[in-house]
């Protein structure tokens, strides 16, 4: 039974996630695992990001594995979890990729089929969390972090097609209830945590899905 967090690189994601495992008591799942610098994910993000062409399908298509396996590990245990992104919003990147070039159309369409296959195996969250965001902010809180892959290496016209297509893709998601929140700097205190009452909004928001 997943809750799934999603938005744009930089939103505030795994920021979300972290404070609703603390007060849910339930795991949340990252993303990025904790498998240090030199993990796999983090090793073909560094390529990614080198050069977009090459590695587009391959790294869409390893992501696309990593969440599915954690849905499935999440239905198989029968509990809540918390997702910080997932399978559901992992066709933006595809498309986003695809559309600048850096994808094939063949490439993009044996993505979606495997995609598809995949949906049809696994149950719908309980609810979808939209976490929306300025890409000035997002791309503010990239320069602030320590990933290898970030920063100077995410072009800003990427992140304008990628919002684009996350509020394309959100206004269409039907397939469980959804709930959208603004964690622009208003919403967070200086030290980049959620403020107290956006907090309990978000929580008063998912309530009635758990």
């Amino acid at each position: 039974m997943a809750i799934v967090i999603d938005g744009i690189i930089g939103a505030g994601k795994s920021t979300v996630g972290t404070f609703l495992s603390e007060c849910l008591n339930i795991p949340l799942y990252e993303e990025l695992k904790d498998d240090g610098k030199d993990s796999l994910a983090q090793r073909m993000l560094d390529l990614f990001y080198a050069d977009q062409t090459r590695w587009s399908a391959i790294i869409q298509v390893m992501f696309l594995n990593d969440r599915f396996k954690d849905l499935k590990r999440i239905e198989s245990e029968g509990n809540y979890a918390i997702l910080d992104r997932s399978i559901y919003g992992d066709e933006i990147f595809a498309k986003t990729i695809h559309e600048r070039g850096q994808m094939t159309k063949d490439e993009f369409t044996i993505y979606r089929d495997l995609l598809h296959n995949m949906l049809a195996h696994i149950k719908p969250p309980q609810v979808l969390i939209y976490i929306d965001v300025t890409v000035d902010t997002a791309m503010d809180r990239i320069n602030r972090r320590a990933r290898s892959t970030e920063g100077d290496l995410i072009p800003r016209d990427y992140m304008e097609d990628l919002r684009r297509n996350y509020e394309l893709w959100f206004e269409q998601f039907n397939l469980c209830p959804k709930v959208r929140f603004d964690l622009n700097d208003s919403a967070v205190d200086e030290n980049g945590n959620v403020k107290e009452d956006v907090k309990n909004q978000i929580l008063e928001a998912i309530k009635p899905f758990l």
